[in-house]
Order: C-alpha cells, then structure tokens, then sequence
C-alpha cells in the first residue's frame, strides 16, 4: 500500500509539471511589446532618446496619433495600452532606465482605478508610482510625474464608482510627492476638466482618451517641464 501511493504521489506530481511546462509562459508585463525597438533606441544619440513617456493608452495613443510631436524632439513613448501601474513597474528598467534618457514622464493610475487587473487600493497605486520615480532618480534620470487625465466614468468597467472623486485624490497625492522630492509635476488634469472633474467637450471621443485636440493641451504642459530639467 506505501509503495503504491508513493507511486501515486510521484504520477501527480509528474502529471503536475507535465501540464505547467505545456502552458505557455505569459509576458504579463509585456515585455515583449518594445523588445525589438528598445534594441534598436539604443544605437541611437541621446539627443533622439533623451526624454521617455511610459505610462498606458494615453501615452500609447499619443505616440502613435502625434508621432510628430515625439520625433520632432527626440522623444520616445513607451506606452502600453490598457496597464496598470503593477506592469509598469515591472518593465521600467527596460523600457526606461536601459534606453539611458535624461527625463522620464511618468503617467499612470486610471487603469488601476478601472480595476484592470487589481484591486484598486490607492497606497499601492501611489507606491507603484514612486518607486517608478525613485528607480529613475537612482540612475540619474529626471522625474516628471504627471496628473491622471481627467474621466468621469469607464465605457468598459461601468460599474467602477466616483472615479472623478478617485483620480483627484490620487492626483494630489502624486502632487504632493513631486513638491516633497523637488520632482516637475504636470497637471493635466485641472487644464483639460470642467467644472465638475469631467473632460471638457471637444478633446476626448468617449470622456477618458485624449484625441488630438487634447494632446494638443498636454504638449505644452509637458513641453515646460521638460525644458526645465533637460538642457539642449
């Protein structure tokens, strides 16, 4: 009877790890999606890669709908649709501290508030962000933190409550910290919200994503900051 459920216990256990190494591994982070351009960012000057934009859609979008924006100033956007601040901080060393810039804007959180792919616990969403901004300061880039945009509510997770009242309390707490550390801080937020925390009509096609006429507001903001740590 002993031998036969060693022998049982040695069949699961095999059966176990059979299964495992036949599911593929998941690149949660996404590694993956700037694996092939980072390899290639890097043989660049600094003066084509001298600030990096990491964040989710927002800064996805932004690199790819005014692409213009980031060539013309030797930017490079490392956004990744749809993440969380938890995947971010995974792929920061290679999507950002690896590439070598002077700067890097930091945009995240409302995915977390979305509850992407967490529960939203704003001390975690905030400290995800500073230990962003800490790794940078580490290796001797300069932080630029940024407000969320403004959203009233998400089209795809429509049961997520007072996401205005949400992103405004994390938003002063990213301010704050950027004020203790001496970090630039841009705030989108209060030059893109109406009175009541919403996105003003006009920059946004469904209240949450920039389109062009918001980028078009946040170009400047960031523009400012930037020239205020990265000298030409």
């Amino acid at each position: 009877m002993k031998r036969f459920l060693i022998s049982m216990f040695a069949l699961a256990a095999s059966l176990a790890t059979t299964s495992l190494s036949a599911q593929p591994a998941q690149d949660w982070a996404n590694f993956g999606r700037y694996q092939k351009a980072n390899a290639e960012v890097k043989q660049l000057p600094q003066d084509q890669r001298k600030v990096v934009f990491i964040g989710n859609s927002i800064t996805d979008n932004w690199a790819s709908r005014h692409g213009q924006f980031f060539k013309d100033n030797g930017y490079v956007g490392r956004g990744i649709g749809g993440q969380t601040t938890y995947q971010m901080v995974l792929r920061f060393y290679e999507d950002v501290v690896n590439l070598h810039p002077k700067a890097v804007v930091i945009n995240g959180g409302t995915n977390d508030i979305a509850l992407n792919n967490h529960p939203y616990v704003e001390d975690r969403t905030f400290q995800n962000i500073t230990i962003m901004a800490q790794i940078a300061k580490q290796n001797k880039i300069k932080v630029i933190l940024t407000s969320i945009t403004p959203c009233d509510h998400y089209v795809w997770r429509p049961e997520v409550t007072d996401v205005v009242a949400k992103i405004k309390s994390l938003n002063a707490r990213i301010q704050a910290y950027a004020k203790q550390n001496k970090f630039q801080y841009v705030d989108y937020f209060s030059a893109m919200a109406d009175a009541n925390g919403v996105m003003r009509d006009g920059i946004s096609d469904e209240g949450c994503h920039p389109n062009v006429a918001g980028y078009e507001i946040m170009e400047p903001l960031v523009q400012a900051a930037i020239h205020k740590v990265v000298k030409k």
